[in-house]
């Protein structure tokens, strides 16, 4: 009875061989999964279609729009100012003044609009917060001469300033405060003032809004494209200098004109609101 004889060498050869097609089944498998899950999609073996994303563009639209509003109001600014050699004598005498211009108010002005008001009259003076201080200032000026520092007195400073309604009256009260006050009194300005000025800037960003649109569409009919959507929006309001339709008194009232009537006529000022806008766009179809 013949017995087998196996050489290690073919035992080594065979698991090598096993080894092999057990490397070669796993870097197969993944390589034919893809086309596995192709053929069990719709069992046609086509892959999926891709979507070709749309082409958009930007554009940046500044829009601005302007609203004209009349004065309603004025704002005046004086200051009380004395020099005197004392103290003393300095604080009584500008303050005098100021009571005097106190007492003018008083009898001259009224915080409402007086019941049967004729409306043909001249113009009432109307305060509602009537006569205001700012500021009151008391101090020793000097002078320099070749002696050195040479005191020239103490010099009293009391800033007022009164708000009317309407603008009728503002030359009047010029008057009235100058005169009241005599040769102490400092004319600092008179301001007209706007008191629905917020309600007037928010209808100019409406028309901002409008002409930002409207300059959008232009632009992109012209160049072949449709809007798609805004992506960004700012506001912003202001008032616009350079845009002023102002009718005003000289500011420089000499205190020898006092006598005469000031003219004072208001007028008008130009509210400007701006707005940027950020517009998506796309080729027409």
């Amino acid at each position: 009875m013949r017995e087998a004889i196996h050489g290690p060498g073919a035992s080594r050869m065979v698991m090598a061989g096993l080894v092999a097609l057990i490397v070669l089944a796993l870097v197969s498998a993944p390589a034919l999964l893809p086309s596995a899950r192709a053929e069990d999609g719709d069992g046609s073996g086509s892959a999926m279609p891709v979507e070709v994303e749309e082409e958009l563009t930007e554009l940046a639209v500044e829009g601005v729009g302007k609203r004209s509003v009349s004065y309603d109001g004025a704002f005046g600014r004086f200051t009380v100012s004395v020099l005197r050699d004392s103290l003393i004598t300095a604080v009584s005498d500008g303050n005098r003044s100021v009571q005097a211009i106190a007492d003018a108010v008083a009898k001259n002005c009224t915080k409402t609009e007086p019941e049967g008001a004729d409306h043909t009259a001249p113009p009432t003076c109307i305060s509602p917060n009537g006569l205001q201080t700012v500021g009151i200032r008391i101090e020793e000026e000097f002078d320099w001469t070749e002696q050195g520092r040479v005191s020239r007195g103490f010099r009293y400073e009391n800033r007022l300033s009164i708000a009317i309604r309407g603008t009728g009256f503002a030359g009047g009260l010029v008057d009235m405060v100058i005169t009241s006050g005599g040769d102490n009194v400092r004319f600092d300005g008179l301001d007209f003032t706007v008191s629905r000025r917020a309600e007037f800037e928010r209808l100019a960003l409406l028309d901002a809004i409008d002409d930002a649109q409207a300059t959008a569409r232009a632009i992109a009919g012209h160049m072949g494209y449709e809007i798609v959507r805004i992506v960004r929006i700012t506001p912003g309001a202001g008032f616009d200098p350079y845009a002023v339709e102002r009718f005003a008194g000289d500011d420089a009232f000499a205190a020898e004109a006092a006598s005469e009537p000031t003219p004072v006529f208001g007028g008008a000022e130009v509210v400007t609101s701006r707005v940027s806008m950020v517009f998506e766009l796309r080729p027409k179809g």
